[in-house]
């Protein structure tokens, strides 16, 4: 079964509830190099941007819509149109996902100073604001596949937080996590909505007041119990401790914590 292509291999993603559909398969699919995305320069993954494709305050509807091909439109819509964006996937109304570029190898130009460090997502809404129950859904379930598979801890912004973050607006160095377009660039200030962000606290996702660094100040205190640099990133270091404590796929486990980490 076709998967998202992460090193030039497909992986599939066993929490969703529908196939992938990729531009191994459909060479349409494809994001276009130097307009759409770049080769990516870094392998370390910090962040997911997420999106909707009409920049519009959503209206979130019972069950799944239908099927609109929506991969091939907005890659052909990205491709002609003068002003350089992509994503890496995107979810139809039906829960289809789609992916147009390989996660790891391209940058595709979505939030701007994270590109390099973030895989995008976009939520496909009609004019009127669409979308799907079952589609956010199965957007929760792609966030969190992935981020266990990047090892991205689960956290957001507070949810109803539309504003900009400036550090993420400086490049994002130090913000690992699952953002908006709006925390970036706040004229999208309702990109993708707030359902999405309300789905994934319900599903565990802590939320932090990235604005005060709130996160580096509770990363510190977790760092110090683990006996790595207490700099308040958790990046490599951090997640091979917390595996090495038990903490599966080395994320921390907010809602119910399997080995809390001890003072050594």
């Amino acid at each position: 079964m076709p998967g998202l292509v992460i090193n030039g291999v497909e992986e599939e993603v066993p929490t969703l509830g529908f196939p992938v559909f990729n531009y191994i398969h459909n060479p349409s699919l494809l994001l276009k190099m130097g307009h759409s995305m770049r080769a990516r320069h870094t392998r370390r993954i910090k962040s997911i941007g997420l999106h909707n494709t009409k920049n519009i305050p959503t209206v979130v509807k019972p069950g799944f819509g239908h099927g609109t091909a929506v991969g091939e439109r907005v890659v052909r819509w990205w491709t002609t149109n003068p002003k350089p964006a992509g994503a890496q996937l995107i979810i139809d109304w039906d829960g289809h996902v789609y992916c147009m570029a390989d996660l790891l190898l391209h940058a595709a130009y979505h939030m701007g100073s994270m590109n390099e460090v973030s895989i995008g997502i976009e939520i496909y809404e009609d004019d009127n604001g669409a979308v799907y129950e079952g589609q956010l859904r199965e957007a929760v379930n792609l966030v969190d596949w992935l981020c266990c598979r990047f090892q991205i801890q689960m956290q957001i912004p507070t949810v109803g937080f539309i504003e900009e973050i400036p550090r993420i607006a400086n490049g994002g160095k130090d913000c690992y996590g699952v953002f908006g377009h709006c925390h970036n660039y706040h004229k999208k200030q309702d990109d993708p909505g707030l359902d999405i962000f309300r789905m994934l606290r319900d599903a565990g996702f802590k939320e932090f007041n990235f604005v005060t660094k709130q996160d580096l100040v509770l990363w510190r205190d977790i760092q110090k119990q683990l006996s790595v640099v207490p700099d308040g990133i958790p990046g490599t270091e951090t997640c091979d401790a917390l595996q090495a404590r038990g903490f599966n796929d080395g994320l921390y486990d907010w809602v119910s914590p399997v080995a809390e980490p001890q003072d050594t």
